[in-house]
Formats: C-alpha cells, sequence, structure tokens
C-alpha cells in the first residue's frame, strides 16, 4: 500500500478545486486592477495609447505563474499545472 494516508489522497481534489478558484479570482482582480490603473493615468493626463499599454504590461507582469515560479524556484514546475 502507498506511504499517502488514504484520507490525504482524498482531500486532493478538493484543494485543486478551491485552488483553481482562488486563482481566477486572483486573475479577475488583476484585470479589474488594470483597468483602473489605466482609468487613472489617463484622467491625470496621460495618452490613451501609452495608458494602455502600461496598464497591459501590469497586467502580464502579475501572473500566477511567475508567481509560483519565482516562490518555488525554477527547479520545481508546479506553474505548468495552472492553465493562465
Amino acid at each position: 500500500m502507498s506511504e499517502i494516508p488514504l484520507g490525504a489522497i482524498a482531500r486532493v481534489p478538493g484543494l485543486i478545486i478551491r485552488m483553481l478558484f482562488t486563482a481566477m479570482k486572483f486573475k479577475r482582480k488583476v484585470k479589474k486592477s488594470a483597468r483602473k490603473l489605466r482609468r487613472a493615468m489617463i484622467k491625470g493626463g496621460m495618452n490613451k495609447h501609452m495608458a494602455s499599454l502600461l496598464a497591459t504590461r501590469y497586467e502580464e507582469s502579475v501572473s500566477i505563474r511567475r508567481l509560483i515560479s519565482g516562490a518555488t524556484g525554477s527547479d520545481f514546475k508546479l506553474s505548468s499545472f495552472f492553465p493562465f
């Protein structure tokens, strides 16, 4: 029999589902923040094209894959499990 207790194995699907919902919620917040940032830059007098470019770069820089790979190092490939 496996070294991992059966109770721990039974909790894995629930954990994965919660992680995915949390990741989706995180992504939604990042998109909303990028929109607010873009509007604030335009309101402050910045060119619309430049504000859109900076907001897009901000949204891309806050990536779940990058955060996980940065926290775990390049050897551990957990970030490849997340589709976004």
